[in-house]
C-alpha cells in the first residue's frame, strides 16, 4: 500500500507532514513528527527540497517511516488485530521513538500507569486530553484509587484548577482486573456518583446526566481497548455495554425571537457584542469556538453567476474541515460593523452575558425541559432565557433554514456537520412548512403532459 504524504497546513510557513488514507472504510489520520516549511515540500516528488536544512535526513526518515506503517498495518491484518489509530502509533513510536518508549514503558506495571502513558501521548490535543484527564480521574475516585487526603485535597480546588492538576494514584489497578466487570462497576458508580455545584453559601448536590454518563464510558472503552491492542489486557467483549445517550432537550430562536434581539436597545458595550454575536451566528451556523476565531482573512468578494458575495473561507477547529459558502446579508452587516473582526469572548462569559441580553429581550417564555440524572428523570419547567447558549445560535441557523425549505445538504455545507444523522439533532422542529414543501413539489414538471 501506498501511503501519499501531505502537509497538513499548506498555506502555513510551517507546516507538519501526515498521510491520510482508507482502510475497511474506516478514515486514517497519521503524522509523520517532521515538520517543515512548506516552501521546501513537493508533493508530486513526495520529498523535502533541498532548502530545508537536513533534506537528505529527513527524506530518509520519510522513506523509513513509509515502510514502517506499511509492515504495521501488514502485520496487525495477518494477526486480525483490529486497526485503530492509536495501536498504529504506538508501534511508530517503538520503532522511531525507542528510547523514549522503552523509559516509558518500564513505568508501565498496571491500569493507571497505562492511563498516564496514554493520556501523555495525547498531550498536543487540548480538546482530547481534558475529556481524557477527567475520565481517568472519575475511575481513580470510583475505585478508591486515590488516598482520602489527597482526594480532599484535590475536591477543594475550584472547576478550572481540577482541569489543569494531574490527580495521581496512591495505589494500582491490576491488568488483570481490567474485564467486563470494571466497565460495568464503572458505570454504576456514575450512576449514583453526585458532584456540588453553586456557591459556598448556596452549594447543590447533582447526579451526572446520561449523556455525560455515556461519554464517558466511549472514553474509558477508547482506553482499555488501546490497553488490549498493545497488549497489557487480554481481550474481552462488552456488547452488553450499549450506549444510552438520548436527545437532549435543548432551544433555539426562531426569526421573531432573533428579530426582538436584534431590536433591544442596549447601552452596556458587552451586551451588544454578545447581541451581535449571537444574532450573526444565527446566520452563519458556526460552533462556538470558530466564531470567536473569525478574523479578516476568513472573508473575501467572489463574483458568483454575475452577482458579487463574501466569501467566507475556513477551516472547522473541532474537525478540521475546510468549509467555505457565501455569507448571509444579515451576516455582512455584523460583520462589516466590527471591520470583519470582531472581538473575542470566552464561552463562559458569552453565556453569561447572553442569558441577561435575552431577559432584557424578552424571551421569558417557559420552556419544558427533561433530564435524565442518574437513573432519575427530571421534568421542569425553565425560562428561556436561562437555557441561552453559544449553541442555540448554531442550532437557530440549522432549524430555521430547514424550516425555510433549505435542503440539508446545502446547510450541512455552511454548517459543517458531517452526517445527516449527527445534523437532523440540531433540527428542533419535525417539518419544514407546509407551504415550501407544496411550492418545491408543484415546481416539478416531472412528466409531460398533453
Amino acid at each position: 500500500m501506498f501511503y501519499k504524504l501531505k502537509l497538513k497546513r499548506p498555506d502555513a510557513i510551517k507546516s507538519s507532514l501526515m498521510t491520510e488514507f482508507m482502510k475497511n472504510g474506516v478514515p486514517f489520520k497519521l503524522y509523520t513528527g517532521k515538520t517543515i516549511h512548506t516552501k521546501n515540500w513537493s508533493s508530486t516528488k513526495q520529498a523535502v527540497l533541498s532548502g530545508e536544512e537536513n533534506y537528505d535526513i529527513i527524506n530518509k526518515y520519510l522513506d523509513n517511516w513509509k515502510n514502517e506503517t506499511n509492515r504495521i498495518i501488514e502485520t496487525f491484518q495477518a494477526d486480525k488485530i483490529r486497526l485503530t489509530k492509536e495501536a498504529i502509533q504506538i508501534q511508530l513510536d517503538k520503532a522511531f521513538k525507542k528510547d523514549y518508549i522503552e523509559k516509558k514503558e518500564d513505568a508501565i506495571n498496571d491500569f493507571t500507569s497505562f492511563m498516564d502513558f496514554y493520556l501523555d501521548k495525547k498531550k498536543d490535543k487540548k480538546r482530547n486530553l481534558q475529556r481524557l484527564n477527567q475520565v481517568k480521574k472519575l475511575v481513580l475516585v470510583a475505585f478508591n484509587l486515590v488516598s482520602k487526603k489527597h482526594l480532599t485535597e484535590w475536591q477543594k480546588l475550584s472547576s478550572s484548577q481540577k482541569s489543569r492538576t494531574n490527580l495521581k494514584a496512591d495505589k494500582k489497578l491490576s491488568f488483570e482486573e481490567v474485564n467486563l466487570k470494571f466497565i460495568e462497576s464503572f458505570r454504576e458508580y456514575m450512576y449514583t456518583a453526585k458532584f456540588t455545584v453553586g456557591s459556598k453559601a448556596n452549594k447543590v448536590e447533582k447526579n451526572y446526566k446520561i449523556n455525560y454518563i455515556d461519554k464517558q464510558i466511549k472514553t474509558l472503552k477508547q482506553i482499555v481497548t488501546t490497553a488490549i491492542e498493545s497488549g497489557f489486557v487480554l481481550p474481552f467483549t462488552w456488547n452488553g455495554i450499549k450506549s444510552e445517550k438520548k436527545d437532549v432537550d435543548t432551544v433555539y430562536t426562531d426569526f421573531n425571537e432573533i428579530q426582538m434581539l436584534y431590536d433591544e436597545q442596549l447601552t452596556k458595550k458587552t451586551e451588544i457584542l454578545v447581541r451581535d454575536k449571537y444574532v450573526l451566528n444565527c446566520f452563519l451556523g458556526m460552533r462556538y469556538s470558530d466564531l470567536n476565531k473569525l478574523e479578516p482573512h476568513f472573508f473575501t468578494k467572489k463574483n458568483i453567476a454575475g452577482k458579487e458575495f463574501i466569501v467566507y473561507n475556513g477551516r472547522a477547529k473541532k474537525t478540521d474541515h475546510k468549509i467555505e459558502f457565501a455569507i448571509h446579508p444579515i451576516a455582512q452587516q455584523i460583520l462589516e460593523k466590527y471591520k470583519f473582526n470582531l472581538p473575542k469572548l470566552s464561552a463562559k462569559e458569552f453565556n453569561d452575558v447572553l442569558k441577561i441580553v435575552a431577559h432584557k429581550a424578552g424571551l421569558r417564555g417557559l420552556e419544558r425541559i427533561r433530564e435524565i440524572r442518574g437513573h432519575e428523570t427530571i421534568i421542569r419547567d425553565v425560562p428561556k432565557y436561562e437555557l441561552m447558549s453559544s449553541h442555540a445560535g448554531r442550532r437557530s441557523f440549522c432549524t430555521n433554514f430547514y424550516n425555510e425549505g433549505v435542503s440539508i445538504a446545502a446547510i450541512m455545507s455552511i454548517s459543517g456537520h458531517q452526517t445527516e444523522v449527527e445534523f437532523r439533532k440540531y433540527i428542533k422542529k419535525t417539518s419544514v412548512r407546509l407551504e415550501i414543501v407544496a411550492e418545491q413539489v408543484f415546481a416539478i414538471q416531472g412528466l409531460r403532459t398533453n
